[in-house]
């Protein structure tokens, strides 16, 4: 039998795995409802739930976890710097 694969794993670019758990900072609950607490602070949350519903700004890595860097459009393609026209005239 193969193994089944986790459906956000083609959206996360190689090299950026997520942590094994989040912690949550504030209580957490499903479709906006009061009534369906999932997780209460300081919980250990599952990344694909974390996805699912949206939490990410409600929960935090645990201690020691560094988060990968997110790519930055601030740099220049070119690894010299500013890209530039060649010659005169050539804009």
């Amino acid at each position: 039998m193969a193994a089944r694969t986790s459906k956000q794993t083609g959206d996360k670019t190689p090299g950026q795995e997520p942590p094994p758990y989040y912690i949550a900072t504030a209580p957490l609950f499903i479709g906006g409802s009061q009534f369906a607490r999932a997780f209460n602070p300081g919980d250990h949350v599952p990344p694909g739930h974390v996805d699912e519903h949206g939490w990410h700004d409600q929960v935090r890595a645990p201690d020691g976890y560094e988060m990968p860097a997110k790519p930055s459009n601030d740099e220049p393609e070119t690894p010299t710097g500013q890209a530039t026209t060649e010659g005169k005239g050539d804009a």
